[in-house]
């Protein structure tokens, strides 16, 4: 849990960063590490406010000095431990202190941008739990209405660390432009997600199965997943190394990059499909409420083409409704189809894909990054 990755931050003083500078993209503590000064300096940020009496910034203080570490660290990770592996394979050697911290803060900003999400996402979806806690709007001191102001200042966030540290950097713009373009294509995707059964008059709009197509579904995950969760650390990998996109060589690192990427971005939305309705919730962390949800799921679109129009009434009476007992009889009909199945034959399948693209990656040290990538996802549990 979060509680337990700040209390071992907070065992190591920031006098002892520098132990953590030389690290590699494998080492958590070293990263955990540098979040801790970034933390600091965004709660220095709200001391220094002007015009706010003393107590007022407390308040602010002894708030997103919980907000924070409750949002952002806690999770795998694995977004922002990419940046520094795509920073280590691009140099093709160990990391100076500098670049390592450089590299990890850019990383967070990541992870900064996945917290953001999951807050929105958590409201929008009226979800229960996130990494095996109360989902962050459903703090009592919290509620929705400051959970949404904290999603937008969490986003803030992002762009005065960005500005702290990099706005010398000859790359600072293209980084900037590649939060500011992943944003929106995020949200576009949790458009289309949210969309899945339209509204109407205030409310959701009778089921409508013909909507969950593999089409709209893989349009959704390119946009709601593919770019924040795989693309971007790559892509600031590339753009930290100075790797310019309008050159020949640069464009063609990006296109590999964003290939790649769409094709591991898919896999890890259809992979999380499957958990949402099928791992238990201590093992995933959360409660799945895609069935509840009517979420154009991989498994619900799967479904669609394979169903008899006995089973089709099943799910025309259940899917979309927030019963325990129609959501057990979805998920036994998607047993009954052998989905769970049908996902393990698709999940080798992607393996082979993957491994034949990383395979052609030029230059081939880049390669290393997206077997990393590869290599954290495959037959994940959670």
């Amino acid at each position: 849990t979060a509680a337990i990755l700040i209390a071992f931050i907070a065992s190591h003083p920031r006098h002892q960063l520098n132990n953590y500078l030389n690290m590699t993209s494998t080492d958590k503590d070293a990263f955990l590490a540098i979040y801790k000064e970034i933390e600091t300096d965004l709660i220095a940020d709200i001391q220094n406010l002007p015009a706010l009496s003393d107590s007022v910034k407390q308040q602010l203080i002894d708030y997103y000095s919980v907000c924070i570490p409750y949002t952002v660290p806690g999770g795998k990770m694995t977004r922002g431990l990419t940046v520094i592996k795509g920073v280590e394979v691009l140099k093709q050697r160990k990391l100076t202190d500098k670049e390592y911290k450089d590299a990890a803060i850019l990383g967070w900003q990541v992870e900064w941008l996945q917290a953001f999400f999951l807050v929105a996402d958590d409201i929008m979806d009226a979800s229960i739990t996130r990494r095996g806690s109360p989902c962050w709007y459903k703090k009592p001191n919290v509620t929705q209405d400051n959970a949404i102001n904290d999603a937008l200042i969490l986003e803030n966030m992002i762009y005065q660390t960005l500005r702290r540290h990099f706005k010398k950097h000859p790359s600072y713009v293209q980084i900037l432009e590649l939060f500011i373009d992943t944003t929106f294509q995020t949200e576009v995707g949790q458009h289309i997600d949210t969309n899945g059964t339209p509204y109407a008059d205030g409310k959701r709009a009778p089921l409508d199965l013909s909507r969950f197509t593999l089409d709209r579904y893989q349009g959704c995950v390119r946009y709601k997943t593919c770019y924040y969760s795989f693309y971007l650390s790559c892509a600031l990998a590339l753009a930290y190394c100075g790797y310019d996109p309008d050159t020949t060589e640069g464009k063609a690192l990006y296109q590999n990059a964003e290939d790649i990427c769409m094709i591991l971005g898919e896999y890890f939305q259809i992979q999380d499909d499957v958990l949402d309705a099928f791992a238990p919730p201590e093992v995933l962390g959360k409660i799945g409420t895609d069935i509840e949800d009517a979420k154009c799921s991989w498994l619900v679109c799967k479904a669609l083409e394979l169903v008899s129009e006995e089973q089709k009434e099943i799910l025309m009476a259940n899917y979309g409704k927030h019963d325990a007992e129609g959501v057990k009889k979805v998920k036994e009909l998607y047993r009954e189809l052998k989905l769970e199945e049908l996902f393990q034959t698709y999940e080798e399948e992607q393996k082979k894909m993957c491994d034949d693209l990383i395979a052609k990656i030029e230059p081939e040290n880049f390669q290393d990054l997206f077997k990393f990538l590869l290599a954290k996802i495959y037959k994940r549990q959670k």
